[in-house]
């Protein structure tokens, strides 16, 4: 009789011990999937590699935004003058590219040709350039404009009377500033030749410069 009431004191005792056995205090294989720190190095490794997926993504963004074909312009300066002792043509594509709404910068050729006559002589002038140039706008319909250039020309004078002739040839720079109104993508500025060469393209003191990009 005592032993049985010995019993039945211990066994409430016994299933309360029971109860707070969990898996932590039992040992286990490491692949076993009940060992609880195989999944939480799982979910360790998964959260290590998302950084760099989302680093990859960043990057091919930047990348991606780096050349935008939307901002490139396209332009030309042309020129058509024909009478009986003068021609004048002219021919330079101009290609740009809108950085921001602030500059938009870029590169050209160019190949002039003039000819003229006097009642004494004929002049005939032929360029091949090169030029780089910059727009800036301080604000949306001003602009301030910069074009260096290097052009290489060759003349060639005539005297009519006599037939005798005196050619000519070398390089020529330039450096034309100038400032005007911004009217969409076309401009209208008040240029001027820094350089002053004796054989520049471009007129003496101050002259007119209208230019259109699409």
């Amino acid at each position: 009789m005592k032993k049985l009431l010995f019993l039945f004191f211990l066994l409430p005792s016994l299933l309360a011990g029971a109860q707070t056995i969990t898996y932590d205090t039992i040992k286990v294989s490491p692949d076993d999937e009940r060992n609880i720190y195989l999944h939480r190095r799982g979910k360790i490794k998964t959260v290590a590699n998302e950084p760099s997926r989302r680093e990859g993504s960043s990057t091919a963004g930047r990348q991606s935004a780096a050349f935008d074909k939307s901002k490139l312009r396209f332009g030309a300066n042309l020129g058509l003058s024909l009478s009986r002792n003068y021609t004048n043509l002219g021919f330079g594509p101009q290609t740009g590219y809108q950085f921001n709404k602030y500059f938009m910068a870029g590169a050209g050729i160019k190949y002039y040709y003039t000819r003229a006559r006097t009642y004494d002589y004929e002049i005939k002038n032929n360029l091949l350039g090169a030029n780089l140039f910059g727009y800036f706008y301080p604000v949306n319909f001003i602009a301030a404009f910069v074009q260096p250039e290097l052009n290489y020309i060759w003349s060639e004078l005539t005297r009519r009377t006599t037939g005798e002739t005196i050619t000519d040839r070398g390089l020529v720079p330039s450096l034309v500033v100038g400032g005007g109104f911004r009217l969409g993508r076309s401009h209208i500025t008040l240029n001027y030749d820094l350089m002053q060469h004796t054989n520049s393209p471009h007129p003496d003191g101050f002259y007119l410069g209208v230019s259109a990009f699409f």
